[in-house]
């Protein structure tokens, strides 16, 4: 027996094959379920994806099909949330969302016109000419190769443009700095950018119908006499394989590819390539994943939920200040100069910034800076907001010593982080205000959850570290604790109110 309720989709065990679910006759989400699903009194539970689910509020007409046959397995109407009206998954301009490979919900090709297709290859094609005239090698990779080897088409079921900037260096700090230069070649010859890793960075072209596509460049280098492909692929190719280039046909414009396409694809997506395949997800090896990760990526922990998160709960979550802010600036002293960690939508930042303190805004989510920088447009705000990962020793050591530099910072503020924070982030954190905070001899202020509870806007990861580990580890940091209290009615919201513990610690002269 096969069901959709507000869990998921419940299936058999035999149930095995990848299968897709449309909804009023358009495919939404594609999966398969011993992968992306778990035993469940005996059968497959499929629970929907994070960004699907606050989405599935209303009633439609579902299909499960078969990818490899194309045949509808189960057909059933279904009534999700309140059951009200019709599910809509669509973006504020109407446009037709869908779960992409790396589980965002996103607009797919195959709903954009033939127009908005020839303009993202024009733009592709734009690049790579730039690159090749600035003196790089680069060619169509991933989606964009596969799809024009195939049929000369953008992949319906894809959402962004792939290319490959194939490096002459050896080693990973050298191709780092010949990505690094070519993002800044783009970026002064007026494109917008967004660096990934050490070795890939976005460019983005706006479509006819207004939709901005991303087009990932992503480094290719040889290490140990084996190709490297950022993110995902290690293969023992020769470099006669990629040069010089050949020339693929892409809705209907010519484009560099590879010397050997079919050789490049086999070694991307295996022996299948030609069949398509719309729950296709990249699974590298462990050890390839940790050396890429290494050399190029930095740990990126939890950070597709929180992206997920701020594209869809942000404007949920309150606008006015927290009790802690205002608490904050009624201490005395009062911080002048103050870095939110973790300043999620902005609400403490903003209203902190209206009390005249200088703040900037650090958090781990470009998606939740995004929501930052556009609240603060809305609000008339001088703010400032910056990234800031946790997880990454080498990005948080030269923030920290750049904004040692650059600002005098007399506070530290971080509401609701520390519980949100494995062992390793928490232990950066406090690396990074020992850095921000060296010269002011500042103050570190804490606000976290110390027992679980349930919360409004769901599950994520959670630990409940007690305030004596908190306060034992901040003095190993050369912190002195000035206030320590952990109890209820301090953080209450509507029906909640969560045991909590506030600390303020001075770092030692």
């Amino acid at each position: 027996m096969t069901w959709i309720d507000d869990a998921g989709v419940h299936l058999p065990l035999d149930r095995r094959d990848a299968l897709a679910l449309e909804l009023d006759g358009r495919r939404v989400w594609a999966f398969v379920p011993p992968r992306d699903g778990r035993r469940v009194d005996g059968r497959w539970l499929v629970a929907w994806p994070a960004p699907l689910a606050p989405l599935l509020d209303g009633h439609a007409d579902a299909v499960l099909r078969d990818l490899r046959t194309g045949e509808a397995v189960h057909q059933t109407s279904v009534s999700l949330g309140s059951g009200e009206g019709r599910v809509e998954l669509v973006d504020a301009e109407g446009r037709p969302l869908t779960v992409d490979k790396g589980n965002h919900l996103t607009a797919m090709f195959a709903e954009a016109s033939d127009d908005a297709r020839g303009r993202l290859v024009d733009v592709v094609a734009e690049a790579l000419e730039l690159m090749r005239a600035w003196g790089h090698d680069g060619f169509l990779a991933f989606g964009n190769l596969l799809g024009a080897v195939r049929d000369g088409r953008l992949i319906g079921h894809d959402n962004d443009a792939d290319v490959v900037l194939l490096s002459r260096a050896t080693h990973p700090v050298d191709v780092i700095s010949e990505s690094m230069a070519l993002e800044r070649r783009f970026h002064e010859a007026g494109w917008q950018t967004h660096r990934m890793s050490g070795g890939d960075f976005k460019l983005f072209a706006t479509l006819p119908d207004g939709l901005t596509v991303g087009i990932d460049v992503f480094s290719a280098f040889y290490l140990q006499g084996m190709l490297h492909v950022m993110p995902t692929v290690a293969a023992d190719l020769p470099r006669s394989s990629l040069l010089p280039t050949s020339t693929v046909r892409l809705e209907g414009r010519d484009l560099p590819a590879p010397a050997d396409p079919e050789a490049v694809l086999a070694a991307t997506y295996g022996p299948g390539w030609r069949t398509p395949d719309p729950a296709f997800k990249y699974d590298p090896p462990r050890w390839l994943r940790r050396r890429l990760g290494g050399y190029m990526r930095g740990e990126r922990k939890h950070a597709r939920y929180w992206q997920n998160f701020y594209k869809t709960k942000a404007s949920k979550v309150p606008g006015e200040p927290s009790s802690f802010a205002r608490w904050v600036a009624g201490r005395d002293p009062r911080p002048t100069s103050l870095i939110d960690v973790g300043c999620g939508t902005a609400r403490d930042s903003l209203w902190l910034s209206g009390q005249g303190m200088d703040v900037l805004g650090c958090d781990y989510s470009p998606a939740g800076l995004a929501f930052a920088t556009d609240r603060a447009a809305e609000q008339g705000r001088d703010a400032a907001f910056r990234r800031l990962n946790l997880y990454d020793v080498r990005q948080l050591l030269a923030t920290g010593a750049l904004l040692a530099r650059e600002r005098k910072t007399d506070a530290v503020y971080a509401r609701f982080l520390v519980h949100a924070l494995e062992d390793d982030g928490r232990q950066n954190l406090w690396r990074f205000s020992r850095s921000v905070l060296r010269n002011s001899r500042g103050r570190v202020y804490l606000e976290f959850r110390t027992e679980a509870t349930e919360h409004e806007f769901g599950e994520h990861f959670r630990q409940f570290v007690q305030p004596d580990v908190v306060t034992e580890e901040l003095g190993s940091y050369g912190f002195e604790i000035e206030h320590c209290e952990d109890r209820y009615g301090l953080a209450v919201h509507r029906a909640e109110d969560p045991r909590v513990c506030r600390i303020v610690a001075k770092m030692e002269d």
